[in-house]
């Protein structure tokens, strides 16, 4: 059974050339209906915002899941931390996963496939 879910990881750019606004590179992983992953992602621009570059790696419907939908997003900020998880997703399901980040579209391929498999 495929459950709804968002995860989530950040990593910290040290370098000196990083710009303002722009410490932090947040990805996340969200399994929901198609106007409840909408309104997910606009939380997590309300909890983390302002954000820069904003990268939609990729998104479809979950086969076999009776109209789920997914979707990987990516983005920069001065933010290191969401103050409160619950407004943007108030479930057991929302968490962090280290094994979570950006990569090709054959490594989200992967990374997908052991999420649901229940592998992860």
């Amino acid at each position: 059974m495929i459950e709804r879910q968002v995860r989530y990881n950040f990593k910290t750019d040290t370098g000196d050339q990083v710009p303002t606004g722009a410490r932090y590179r947040w990805t996340f992983f969200v399994v929901n209906e198609p106007r409840e992953v909408k309104r997910i992602k606009e939380r997590v621009y309300s909890q983390l915002g302002p954000i820069m570059n904003l990268n939609d790696l990729d998104s479809g419907l979950v086969k076999g899941s009776g109209g789920l939908h997914y979707d990987f997003f990516s983005f920069s900020t001065d933010k290191a931390d969401i103050e409160d998880k619950t407004k943007i997703y108030s479930s057991k399901r929302f968490r962090k996963d280290r094994d979570l980040w950006e990569r090709s579209l054959e490594g989200l391929e992967t990374y997908f496939q052991s999420v649901l498999s229940g592998k992860k």
